[in-house]
């Protein structure tokens, strides 16, 4: 009994339960602490890859753009599917390009050509277009008009490290041309002492024009192409009416000055309607309220919206505002990103000589509208320092194949001379501080802004539906509509 008593009393024992017991406390609490720890690296580490995926992903996004800017809109063949729709068969490739939602382009961020890998972040991109560009369009009939343009919806998806983090989204990106009078466009003057022939396009100045001779008759002097079916000049691919002058001074038939002198006389006077230059508009030409229903000028071409022209043969600053002018054609920040896209294809400041190396390079590439760009004095150039790709014959048709080049001179002037028969250069030039001059031939398919404009021989500037309906990439103003991440409930 004693015993008993002794060891229901004993608590030597109870120590090594108690450190027991904290041990199993305390190891609870470590197995909890690294659990959490190992929980929170995976959450830090899934964050990491996401916004690594969503960078990604952008970095898809500038890629599009960049390729909007260096190619043609002809390229982009696939209509954007409607929300729970598959795509149609202009976005089924089956070789990875940037029209194929079933198998989207894509690009490794190592630099690495090729597919996607694992361990190595890249994009998966393809644009659809929502609204193809038309040159054309109802907003030119806006008051104050304003410019055409297309809507292209780019699709990328970023991987980070080809899985498991991956974003999607969805960007809107509005594509117009820059804004400067479409055309053959001279700041200053615009003088043709040979037999110069414009082919539906318009000549534009915030100066004068000699020399204009009529259409439908065989001379020398600046006429446009006739349609003797029509009676009239033909049709202005970008503005929907006839070919035509339109000067802020003077349109004369004068072969020495804008005015009266050798060779002929303004062809407008004020409340004045010359039937031989009915569509021409100059500073001379009459006011609206001189031109009324059943005048020998007004409205005597109806475009495809019902709209006539012309209401006026007077042409102002105003009305070449209203086709886009500024000075010098672009602003600096457009002649600094075209600038800028010389430099990067190699193309900036090149000797004439290395010309139809470098553009048949870009081209191999998947560069096919590049700029060339001077600064560092006159240029001289002529058909033969491009390569065939860049010389075609004219096409009408809007959705064609075509590549083309964007020439810019700053600070001097441009002499280009290029050849009389198909093929002919495609090209939008511009030389914004000098004097476009061409003597021979200096056929071209595009689109002209010069200070001066200072034409002899037999030059001819053609426009057809294929340049007119893909202008140049790199003369294409993009901008960001929308930026959405895709969920997959209401877009493609």
């Amino acid at each position: 009994m004693a015993l008993r008593a002794r060891m229901r009393d004993d608590d030597r024992g109870i120590g090594m339960i108690t450190v027991i017991l904290v041990m199993a406390v305390i190891g609870a609490l470590a197995l909890t602490a690294t659990a959490l720890t190992v929980n929170n690296v995976d959450n830090t580490r899934r964050d990491r890859q996401s916004l690594a995926a969503l960078a990604t992903s952008e970095a898809g996004v500038t890629q599009a753009i960049l390729h909007l800017r260096t190619g043609n809109l002809s390229q982009l063949t696939c209509p954007e599917p409607a929300p729970g729709a598959l795509p149609g068969a202009g976005c089924t490739g089956s070789v990875t390009s940037w029209t194929s939602a079933t198998n989207p382009q894509q690009v490794r961020l190592d630099g690495i050509a090729g597919t996607c890998v694992s361990q190595i972040d890249c994009f998966k991109v393809w644009i659809g277009t929502v609204r193809a560009y038309s040159p054309r369009c109802p907003e030119r009939r806006l008051s104050p008009p304003q410019s055409c343009f297309g809507i292209y919806r780019v699709h990328s998806l970023g991987v980070s490290g080809n899985g498991p983090g991956a974003r999607k989204v969805a960007v809107d990106v509005k594509a117009s041309p820059y804004s400067y009078p479409l055309g053959v466009f001279s700041e200053q003057s615009f003088s043709g002492n040979g037999n110069v022939g414009i082919h539906s396009e318009s000549i534009f100045t915030a100066g004068c024009m000699a020399n204009r001779q009529d259409d439908s008759r065989p001379g020398s002097g600046t006429q446009f192409e006739y349609d003797a079916a029509a009676g009239r000049s033909k049709v202005d691919l970008f503005y929907d009416q006839p070919t035509a002058a339109h000067a802020v001074g003077n349109v004369s038939t004068s072969n020495t000055s804008c005015g009266s002198g050798s060779g002929g006389a303004p062809v407008h006077l004020s409340a004045a309607c010359n039937t031989t230059f009915k569509y021409d508009q100059d500073g001379s030409g009459a006011p609206a309220t001189d031109l009324v229903n059943g005048d020998a000028c007004y409205g005597k071409y109806v475009r495809s919206d019902g709209s006539k022209y012309p209401l006026s043969s007077k042409f102002t600053a105003t009305d070449l505002a209203n086709y886009g002018y500024r000075p010098r054609g672009l602003t600096d920040a457009q002649y600094d990103a075209l600038k800028a896209q010389a430099q990067a294809e190699g193309t900036y400041n090149l000797a004439t000589s290395g010309l139809s190396a470098q553009l048949t390079n870009l081209v191999t590439a998947g560069v096919t509208s590049p700029v060339l760009f001077w600064d560092n004095g006159p240029v001289s150039l002529a058909s033969g320092d491009f390569p065939a790709s860049f010389k075609r014959a004219l096409d009408q048709t809007a959705g064609c194949a075509s590549n083309s080049v964007t020439i810019v001179v700053i600070g001097n002037s441009l002499g280009y001379q290029g050849g009389n028969s198909s093929p002919f250069l495609v090209a939008a030039i511009f030389v914004p501080d000098g004097t476009l001059t061409g003597q021979g031939g200096l056929n071209t398919i595009g689109t002209i802004f010069a200070k001066t404009v200072d034409l002899g021989g037999n030059p001819d500037f053609h426009l057809d539906e294929c340049f007119a309906s893909n202008p140049p990439g790199a003369t294409l103003d993009t901008q960001v509509l929308s930026f959405r991440e895709d969920d997959g409930r209401d877009i493609n």
